[in-house]
Formats: C-alpha cells, structure tokens, sequence
C-alpha cells in the first residue's frame, strides 16, 4: 500500500491509509497515544509517533526531507496499555468530520478481552454509571453518580486453554474513561494484566507461568463512513488480536 512517511514508532504500524488522509494505525501495547501533558518534556516517552505533539490541535508535527512542515491529526485514543487500531488524519478538515461521526455514536469500535470467568458470563448490553476520581495523582473510575457507559457483550471463545481463559467481544457504545476495563472489573471478570481493576495475584502467577505480562485487551475493528468528493465511503480496519494474547488462550 502506497501513503505518505510518517515517523511510526518502529513496534507500531500502518494497518491502512485512505484518500484523502485517513489512517488506520495499530499500536503496541506499552506506547502512549500521545505525550503526557503533565510530563516534562525532557522526559523520554515512548508515543505514536517520534515527532513533537501539540496538545491544542491533538496532533504531532515534524519536517519532511523538503523542509515542509507536516501534521497528524489524532481522532481517538486509547489507554497506554491497551494495543490495536488508532485513527488518525492528514488534516484537521477530516479529523473533525470523522470526530463529529464519533460523537453521533456512527462508529462501530470492537474490542477483545481475556478474562478470567468468575461465574456466569452475562451477554448482552452492560449499562453502568461511571465516576471518574483523581487518586495519587491518576485518574480512576468507579461505578458512582456519573454518565452511563454501554457496552454490547458477546462470548467469542468459552473457557479454555491451560489458564481457563476466557475471550470476550466488547463493543462500546460509549466512550468513558477506562470504560471496558471497569465494566470486566465491576462483574468479576477483570482483564487479564489490568494493573489497575485487575486481579493482581492473579496476574502475577499469569505473568510468572506464561512470561506475558501485558493487558489483554485490544482494539479488533473500527468501521465507519465518511462523506467526501461529495460521496460517502466505507472506511474499515482491523487487527488480528496479537500473539502474546493468542498463547494464553492455547
């Protein structure tokens, strides 16, 4: 596939890229969608892209061989330890077309996570109110007095393998903070590696036994449509889930 250089960190990839500046991009887990804002700037982070971030415009920058300022815009994000698709555009014009698609809840994001069943698994629409807290200076949620999170829940794959693992299919219907992690976690089925919600004994004799010490969460698919040329298109990406989640279901 033919599109522009962009300065990828060399763990991450372009899964596809679209007139007029659509970009699917997958990331690793561990990278930060973008620097930290509180960070100083001294401080080595590993993000998205190599290239400086304006905070304001939600996108990096950085000069081509000719000399010539470029920019990309960041659409979403995902949390640091999560892996899979990040959108992104070539310019603030379709950032905010496909922003405003987001905010009309016309995106269909799937994600798949690795739990460990505590009971019965219930499929289905998962509505909870979340509160967001600042606890030591990080931000965490609780099940509080806030906005409902949605999320539709399917059972991809059943208890197996030598963990008893369990995958399911998340697609959230809204886009709260740490949403997908709290909801596994607030119905004893935390995920996999979540160093936050998570069981951590558990994910310390996972970690020891496998050698994987990650979240096993990621985002599979992202499919929307977008209007230009005065036409509307089709955009859609997907990411096969990543090895190391694939071992443990083994």
């Amino acid at each position: 596939m033919d599109y522009p250089t962009i300065p990828l960190d060399h763990h991450c990839s372009v899964i596809r890229f679209e007139h007029p500046g659509i970009w699917a991009l997958e990331k690793a887990t561990g990278v930060l969608t973008h620097p930290n804002k509180e960070t100083k700037k001294s401080t080595k982070q590993r993000t998205l892209l190599n290239a400086d971030y304006q905070h304001q415009d939600e996108c990096y920058y950085w000069t081509n061989k000719e000399g010539e300022i470029q920019k990309l815009f960041l659409i979403h994000r995902l949390d640091s330890p999560t892996s899979g698709i990040i959108l992104a555009a070539s310019s603030l014009e379709i950032a905010e077309e496909i922003k405003s698609s987001f905010l009309k809840k016309e995106v269909r994001k799937t994600y798949f996570a690795l739990i460990k069943p505590k009971g019965r698994i219930k499929e289905g629409l998962w509505k909870d109110n979340l509160k967001e807290k600042r606890e030591g200076g990080k931000i965490r949620v609780h099940r509080g007095n806030g906005p409902p999170a949605l999320t539709k829940v399917s059972i991809e794959r059943k208890k197996c393998g030598l963990y008893g693992l369990a995958m399911l299919r998340l697609e959230p219907l809204t886009g709260r903070t740490h949403q997908l992690r709290v909801q596994c976690a607030l119905r004893g089925h935390s995920i996999v590696g979540d160093k936050n919600y998570g069981d951590f004994t558990y994910n310390r004799k996972i970690a020891r036994a496998s050698k994987i010490d990650r979240l096993c969460l990621h985002a599979a698919e992202i499919s929307l449509q977008i209007n230009y040329d005065g036409r509307n298109h089709d955009f859609f990406a997907d990411s096969p889930i990543p090895r190391s989640m694939g071992k443990l279901l083994v």
